[in-house]
């Protein structure tokens, strides 16, 4: 009975989200439930509200939604499960503006000792950003790949002067089409022309208020295979140390375990305590193609 029951397992879980038999069944429940805005990427608050049976509602019941090109929006994709997807297309960029995105963000937390959130669910998926760019995935000047969740922490000292942003984020988790000759080749394909897998990266501010290459640095987590199932758990913390406020991340994908420590400094390397933390989940970055991040009914969030 044991092994029957572990091999139903293993063959629900393996199952291949049918993307082609799925595209018939989804216009009725896209016409039933979609989350749709006005388009304009350039907008720090695009909210789409979502009502009906909404599979992704714990993290929240709106959706930052610049992506123009799509709408936020549920199927079973031929399998036996609810999944939100988030969608992107890297034409709906504009210059020098903010970057294409849908995403949703849990309530924040203010400093104090103990506090936490946390999100956890299954992720699949099935496309990310893509440019071919000369660089490696380890690299900050590398532009492939799409964020799938990130951890935003604001702090004291904010420097505006030095171009420190308003919402800084502090951990992001990217996802890059695995390439060959160490991540310097071409993108690694299937026999349907495919991307074959994903490589996830932490992009860890080096101190806080950190972007680019000199702000930020990649750290490799897991490889996932393209459409298929895999765990992502994100928890932020506050807590005190030796008489400083501090934040940490905790995160768990595909089975692989890392802790973030955060920095308690700003980019001028003067002293800054954590004042406020939330986490953002979704599809965010799209510099070449598009993107299709899907996360399943079973996300939950907890926070105290």
């Amino acid at each position: 009975m044991s092994l029957g029951t572990f091999y139903s397992c293993q063959q629900e879980d393996n199952e291949l989200l049918n993307e082609e038999q799925s595209i018939g069944k989804e216009a009725a429940l896209e016409n039933e439930l979609q989350a749709k805005g006005v388009c304009d990427t350039n907008d720090w608050d695009i909210i789409d509200a979502i009502s009906g049976t909404d599979y992704n509602s714990s993290i929240s019941t709106n959706i930052d939604d610049r992506s123009c090109s799509y709408d936020y929006k549920q199927s079973t994709y031929g399998s036996s499960y609810n999944w939100g997807g988030y969608r992107l297309n890297s034409a709906n960029n504009q210059s020098g503006k903010l970057q294409v995105r849908m995403e949703r963000t849990s309530p924040q937390t203010n400093f104090s000792n103990g506090k936490y959130i946390e999100i956890s669910g299954t992720v699949r998926i099935l496309n990310t950003g893509l440019v071919n760019g000369p660089y490696a995935p380890n690299d900050m000047r590398d532009k492939n790949g799409t964020y799938i969740a990130q951890v935003k922490g604001k702090h004291t000292n904010l420097r505006t002067d030095l171009r420190e942003s308003r919402d800084p984020a502090i951990v992001l988790f990217i996802a890059k089409p695995k390439r060959s000759n160490n991540g310097l080749g071409g993108v690694i394909r299937d026999s349907n022309g495919k991307i074959k897998e994903f490589e996830i990266y932490a992009e860890l501010v080096k101190k806080r208020g950190g972007s680019s290459s000199s702000g930020r640095r990649l750290i490799k987590i897991a490889t996932v295979k393209r459409n298929r199932n895999f765990n992502v758990t994100i928890r932020t913390e506050f807590y005190t140390s030796g008489g400083r406020k501090r934040q940490r991340v905790r995160v768990n994908i595909n089975g692989v375990a890392k802790t973030f420590e955060i920095s308690v400094q700003n980019t001028a390397g003067q002293s800054a305590d954590p004042e406020e933390m939330r986490i953002r989940m979704g599809a965010y970055r799209c510099v070449g193609g598009r993107a299709e991040i899907l996360w399943r009914d079973d996300l939950t969030m907890s926070r105290n």
